[in-house]
């Protein structure tokens, strides 16, 4: 779970702080500043909004940090499913539920970096994405 969060958040901001104009290969080209290029190649390519949708850098981040939210709320999913377990040691239990809120709270920046995205206020996404960055950070932080 951390190497794909951490990964995919930082990958998202590193495609914000480029600025490009489209082409057929935007989504590649951008891919290529990150980390593991594969994996933000094929979670942006995955949404089914990337094909036509992905013609400018602008969209191509809207379309990136929808996937980290979707990928945000269903780890905060799966945490809550773990938390339902009866057998789970009372530092273990308070650690997962600060990871649950924390990814809680990573949606809810992530839903708001998409609404600065579509406003153009870009640093308000970088607020944003930060904050949720640092929250994901905190849990992956937590479960070491």
């Amino acid at each position: 779970m951390k190497q794909f969060t951490s990964l995919f958040f930082t990958c998202i901001f590193i495609i914000s702080s480029i600025s490009k104009s489209a082409d057929s290969n935007l989504i590649t080209d951008l891919c290529k500043h990150c980390d593991d290029p594969k994996l933000c190649l094929s979670s942006i390519q995955a949404r089914p909004e990337s094909g036509e949708f992905a013609t400018t850098t602008n969209q191509i981040e809207i379309i990136a940090i929808s996937a980290a939210s979707a990928n945000a709320s269903s780890t905060s999913a799966y945490i809550k499913e773990m938390l339902s377990r009866e057998d789970l040691e009372p530092a273990i239990e308070s650690t997962l539920e600060d990871c649950q809120k924390n990814y809680q709270d990573a949606v809810e920046q992530l839903d708001d970096s998409i609404s600065a995205m579509l406003a153009n206020a870009h640093a308000d996404v970088d607020v944003w994405m930060h904050a949720a960055i640092s929250a994901i950070e905190s849990c992956s932080n937590d479960l070491e």
